[in-house]
């Protein structure tokens, strides 16, 4: 992107925020003051962050740490306090779900067994475990792990069937293996399965798309993720550009596969779930993302509180180091103001592609007839469509969403992390 393209972007999308959220929200994160600390909250989610890792995917943005067991107490040390920093600073709240991302949590089951046996006793957990999981990493005993922990949803990381594709994106094991993977999953009990794909790759078709979509159906899977290629600039793809062939993809070809998965989707009985994923029968759904409210444990994992965001330093070290001494590793935050918590609230009504109209009001309060305005655009525009007490955003909605998503929800993601990647404790980072 030229700068004069990203003038016009910061621009375009400093007007909507202003006009949509008003001027009393700053768009900033810093340091928290002295003395500050979060509501007492009675029920909220759970994000635990494993940095670990033993193979960098190169497209990967998330915080990352190459395993070594040495680093795995330590790791588990600060975990549990930052659980008990969480649990002393809110309350014994209740958890409605556990989220267990990385990384590559497999590699570090017995610490997050044990993480999640401090949550059980700081918290009311009651929600459903939630985990993410490699191919090279599922065996027999992994299974039995999961078991253990009462792990209820797993979301598998394919991302293709074709060793084509795997070697595009650095991915070095073969299409069996995540065959095998997932059937293994499949048959161990699991309420749902969950498999990710990546569409729109370097010369992937869309019979290629439409292949994964059938083979990770075939083996079972409950619910099919689709998401393409994102090249964060800090990224060793966006940053060293390794990988020659891999650009973000042309806006033609992303239409044309994401039409594709789309409806076949729709004639295999998946039904839209969200923006990018679709899931057939009575299975629980899997979502990484669309909680109200959650408190992050782990570096760089964020937390949504009622009264604004926060994010932990992505050092691994500091975060070590903070939270073994009592300290919170807190590093950013951005407090909200005016209706903010409601737009937030209403982003994943859209990214979930169904907005249930009677809550506008209560989300949304002052700003709801605002909302009324701008969603009757979206209807009249052919983006979305009344089903009952919902409007349901179309194919064409579900979209153009993501592409927004794309150039201007990933553009602050990128400022943000960018910062935070380059220092501990940053004093601020304007998004």
């Amino acid at each position: 992107m030229n700068s004069l393209s990203h003038w016009l972007l910061h621009m375009t999308t400093r007007s909507i925020r202003r006009y949509l959220v008003g001027p009393e929200q700053r768009w900033v994160f810093e340091r928290p003051a002295p003395g500050w600390a979060p509501v007492l909250v009675e029920r909220t989610s759970l994000y635990l962050h494993v940095p670990f890792c033993c193979h960098f995917c190169p497209y990967c943005p998330y915080t990352k740490v190459p395993y070594r067991a040495s680093l795995v107490e330590p790791f588990t040390r600060a975990a549990i306090a930052e659980v008990d920093w969480w649990a002393d600073a809110i309350g014994p709240a209740e958890i409605t779900s556990v989220y267990i991302g990385g990384g590559t949590p497999t590699l570090a089951l017995d610490s997050v067994a044990r993480v999640l046996r401090r949550v059980r006793e700081r918290f009311r957990l009651t929600g459903d475990i939630c985990i993410e999981t490699n191919p090279a990493d599922v065996n027999d005993e992994t299974v039995q792990c999961l078991r253990d922990m009462d792990v209820a949803l797993v979301s598998l990381g394919v991302e293709s069937f074709q060793p084509e594709n795997l070697a595009i994106i650095g991915r070095d094991y073969k299409p069996l293996v995540a065959e095998q993977a997932l059937a293994l999953l499949v048959e161990s009990g699991f309420a749902s399965v969950n498999v990710d794909l990546m569409f729109a790759l370097p010369r992937q078709t869309v019979a290629d798309v439409t292949a994964d979509l059938a083979r990770a159906a075939q083996l079972g899977a409950d619910q099919l993720t689709t998401y393409p290629l994102f090249t964060f600039p800090y990224t060793s793809v966006g940053k060293y550009m390794r990988l020659k062939a891999v650009r973000m993809p042309k806006l033609r070809m992303r239409q044309a596969h994401y039409r594709a998965i789309s409806r076949w989707c729709a004639e295999h009985n998946f039904e839209r779930v969200s923006v990018w994923g679709f899931k057939r029968g009575t299975a629980p759904r899997y979502s990484s993302v669309t909680r109200d409210d959650y408190i992050g444990i782990g570096p760089g994992a964020g937390s949504h509180l009622p009264d604004g965001f926060v994010l932990n330093t992505f050092d691994f070290n500091s975060w070590v180091q903070a939270t073994c001494n009592g300290r919170s590793a807190i590093a950013l935050r951005m407090p909200f103001a005016g209706e903010m918590s409601g737009w937030w609230w209403l982003y994943w009504r859209i990214y979930d592609t169904r907005i249930p109209l009677d809550g506008l009001n209560a989300a949304l309060c002052n700003d709801a007839p605002k909302t009324r305005q701008w969603l009757r655009v979206m209807e009249q525009a052919g983006f979305a469509v009344h089903n009952g007490g919902h409007l349901e955003l179309t194919e064409s909605g579900a979209f153009w969403l993501h592409l927004a998503q794309n150039y201007f929800a990933l553009n602050y993601v990128n400022t943000l992390w960018t910062q935070a990647r380059g220092e501990p404790w940053p004093q601020a980072v304007a998004i």
